[in-house]
């Protein structure tokens, strides 16, 4: 969030001292909406989990920022690296999802765009009104996109976004390596609860 924010305040600062109009769009302080601008600017394409769009290299990781500006630029274009396939087949995010606020059925059209339709508020009541502490993030966690800068995973990134076959068998291999399910070791927005003085993580249907 402060590193997106920091450079498109240095970039429009500097689109203004060309002498043209610019503003910074950033966390807290959007006055546009992202995802077509992320999707025109060619940076990823929308996913299953709500209407976050995807990078094909950083997957979900990632917060945009924007600088709206009339200076003359070439405009990039929107972009295809097999995600609508891969997302149709995977559902992990769906799957996996605590508050049951991803589909994991086929798109819908809403407002007049065809997209997987996100339940806003069973992903809020999660995330804000969860009587065991807040915060999720288990749809990023549990995406194949979402993998560390290695040459297998990057090897294995190359051959998804190129072949439909290779979709099919990274999700489940995925899986197979463990990578398809939340680290219940790591959810620390559960209680913790005082054992003798100590905080102990509280998971339900654990003890």
């Amino acid at each position: 969030y402060s590193n997106s924010g920091f450079i498109a305040i240095i970039l429009a600062d500097y689109i203004r001292r060309l002498g043209y109009p610019a503003r910074a769009h950033f966390s807290a302080n959007y006055q546009v909406v992202l995802p077509p601008i992320l999707l025109w600017a060619g940076l990823g394409e929308m996913s299953r989990i709500g209407d976050c769009v995807l990078h094909p290299f950083l997957g979900p990781r990632f917060k945009g920022a924007v600088v709206t500006t009339d200076l003359p630029v070439a405009p990039d274009k929107p972009i295809d690296f097999g995600l609508q396939d891969f997302c149709s087949k995977c559902k992990k995010c769906a799957r996996e999802c605590p508050g049951g606020a991803l589909s994991d059925g086929g798109k819908e059209l809403f407002n007049g765009y065809e997209k997987w339709q996100n339940d806003v508020k069973k992903c809020t009541k999660m995330r804000v009104g969860n009587q065991k502490g807040s915060g999720c993030g288990t749809c990023i966690k549990v995406c194949p996109w979402n993998k560390p800068y290695t040459p297998l995973h990057r090897a294995v990134g190359w051959a998804m976004r190129h072949s439909a076959a290779a979709r099919s068998v990274a999700i489940r291999g995925d899986d197979l390596f463990g990578y398809g399910k939340p680290d219940y070791n790591k959810k620390w927005w559960f209680d913790l609860e005082d054992v003798e003085g100590n905080g102990v993580l509280k998971i339900p249907g654990k003890r």
